[in-house]
């Protein structure tokens, strides 16, 4: 592992435990100061989603002359879901402009904010739905069954490299599982909050550096 990647993994693991136990000590810091709306943790999930769609892009600068269009087009859309992800988190800056939302998300938001993660569809949270159970579900079968199958199977190798899909390794798997058990000793209602920065974080590096990191890398490529 570089340097960098270690101490941000440091940074991760020291942030998590802060708010673990931050909030056994002081729930209403914790809650209002450290995992509040546009607070310390929210701002470290945005710069993670930020630096995964700058790599992307920066992928696609250096690997165009060497990939397919189906390799650089899955590239692209990570990276997009990276900035979409980032807009989302802030509300795409509507609490930082004070900006006004429109009498659609007033009515059909949650938190009246400008955001579509926050929005009831008949009665259904979106949140809860797609970024709670399915979004559970894909994050289960990525971590601990593709893996597995990429290793095993070389048609699903085949499918994945050409797609561009970044796999764990043991490590990252292990670190989102260490991840998961420390939200689990928050105290209050705000755990997902460090689920997600946490979560955030973990992709976001092992995107730089993932089990099949071959398939990013120039050196890989005959000049």
């Amino acid at each position: 592992m570089f340097s960098l990647e270690r101490l941000a993994y440091v940074i991760v693991l020291l942030v998590s435990l802060a708010g673990a136990i931050g909030s056994h000590i002081d729930l209403t810091w914790y809650e209002g100061t450290f995992a509040r709306e546009d607070g310390f943790v929210e701002w470290l999930t945005v710069l993670g989603l930020l630096v995964g769609c700058v790599l992307c892009f920066y992928r696609i600068s250096i690997l165009r002359p060497f990939r397919g269009k189906l390799f650089l087009f899955c590239t692209f859309v990570l990276g997009c879901l990276f900035f979409f992800g980032a807009g989302e988190e802030i509300s795409w800056g509507q609490r930082v402009l004070g900006i006004q939302s429109s009498d659609f998300f007033l009515t059909h938001n949650s938190q009246g904010e400008t955001n579509l993660h926050n929005l009831i569809v008949g009665g259904t949270k979106i949140n809860k739905l797609i970024f709670g159970t399915i979004l559970g579900i894909l994050i289960g079968f990525y971590f601990l069954i593709l893996p597995f199958l990429y290793r095993k199977i070389d048609k699903v190798k085949i499918i994945i490299d050409s797609m561009a899909i970044p796999l764990p390794k043991y490590f990252h798997i292990g670190a989102y599982l260490l991840l998961v058990i420390i939200t689990e000793f928050i105290a209050g209602g705000k755990k997902g909050e460090i689920l997600e920065f946490g979560g955030v974080w973990i992709f976001v590096l092992m995107t730089f550096i993932p089990f099949n990191r071959e398939i990013f890398s120039r050196k890989t490529f005959d000049r």
